[in-house]
């Protein structure tokens, strides 16, 4: 595995390298999978409230170009990146107004008093954190209502739970199908709580696709 001296240092590798080649090629619209070459792939910001009087927080906002979308609409958009060169990166977006934080987003989450309508991860943070500690911090930091929805690759065949995510950052990627991941989201406090499994485009048919999980913060204290 690679060494890096830091465990940011890891993720502005990460971002410079992979990251950057799946997520820079088409900036004009929101994207939940990886195939961002494809413009009509997939779903985009109709499972968030966005407009103006909302606060959309994004858990791994990466270069920002997802939560410059979220800006577009009026309201409040907050992103957490623990890469620095990530969020040097959105902040040279123009154009968009954005709050931005180099942080990792567990101790963001934490040390947080505002509520917002709603929260997502694209391939980010909810992937890489332990559901058991990520999910309440988020039920939290959401209004009674608030939404929760993030995106990541499906598990590999024979891969399951905590999966060392390889070369590119020191962190174990969580490899859950739809249904156990609405099982984490219904223990930590949600409901309304559903997942589904979007195809690659035409043309990649065989490829990767994508896991989307939505759930909806009880109103119960």
């Amino acid at each position: 595995m690679t060494q890096h001296a830091t465990e940011e240092d890891a993720w502005d590798a990460y971002g410079d390298g992979r990251q950057a080649r799946l997520w820079d090629r088409d900036p004009s619209r929101f994207h939940w999978t990886q195939w961002t070459g494809h413009p009509d792939h997939g779903p985009q910001l109709e499972l968030l409230p966005t407009g103006p009087g909302t606060s959309v927080l994004d858990l791994g906002c990466g270069k920002g170009r997802n939560l410059s979308h979220v800006a577009a609409r009026g309201g409040r958009a907050v992103g957490v990146d623990l890469s620095g060169n990530q969020i040097t990166a959105a902040r040279g977006l123009s154009g968009v107004r954005m709050e931005l934080h180099q942080t990792d987003a567990a101790k963001f989450l934490d040390a947080c008093s505002e509520e917002f309508d709603a929260i997502y991860s694209v391939f980010g943070a909810v992937w890489f954190t332990d559901p058991e500690v990520l999910l309440p911090k988020i039920r939290r930091r959401l209004k009674p209502g608030g939404v929760l929805v993030f995106s990541h690759r499906p598990p590999d065949d024979g891969e399951y739970g905590p999966v060392l995510h390889g070369e590119e950052a020191p962190a174990m990627r969580r490899c859950y199908p739809g249904a156990v991941w609405e099982d984490h989201l219904r223990v930590a406090g949600f409901v309304d709580v559903s997942s589904w499994t979007i195809a690659p485009p035409p043309g990649k048919e065989g490829m990767v696709q994508t896991v989307i999980v939505r759930g909806i913060r009880s109103t119960a204290a």
